[in-house]
């Protein structure tokens, strides 16, 4: 399956959800959780070449070049921000959106995005879209995984 037809069947489970609330009179009728990680995986895997970690791994994807490896953990937002419990060796974080438009909001080691939030009491911290943007520019072109299929919107 290539991008453009990645993108149209997020764009159709988006819209058999919004069916499906509209049918039950549900306000808010959207694929999150486990469903969202999932595409935000795969989006991930298109994008950057990964691999998917065993289940156990805390983190969900591994990257690799040269005998250089790299423990990933890959967080999707629809609703503005992402959750992590403890700071990740590096962190691709995406938002996807209704039509199917998928954004990269960072992609860096997870030092910059954590010592942004480790503050936070809870055990699962929240950090919103404009808080990893703001972090994306200070991570190195060459502290970023390379983008191997652009699949990103602006």
């Amino acid at each position: 399956m290539d991008a453009n037809e990645f993108k149209r069947k997020i764009a159709e489970i988006y819209k058999i959800a919004n069916e499906l609330g509209r049918a039950f009179n549900i306000d808010r009728c959207t694929p999150d959780g486990h469903l969202l990680g999932a595409i935000g995986q795969i989006a991930a895997k298109i994008a950057f070449n990964l691999e998917f970690a065993r289940q156990e791994e805390e983190h969900n994807c591994v990257w690799s070049a040269g005998g250089k490896i790299i423990n990933v953990q890959v967080r999707c937002s629809a609703r503005g921000s992402i959750a992590i419990r403890k700071e990740p060796e590096h962190l691709i974080a995406l938002e996807i959106v209704e039509t199917g438009k998928i954004r990269l909001l960072f992609n860096g080691p997870g030092k910059y995005v954590w010592c942004k939030i480790e503050h936070q009491k809870s055990n699962q911290k929240t950090v919103s879209s404009r808080i990893l943007r703001e972090a994306q520019q200070d991570v190195s072109a060459t502290d970023q995984i390379p983008i191997v299929n652009n699949i990103f919107d602006p």
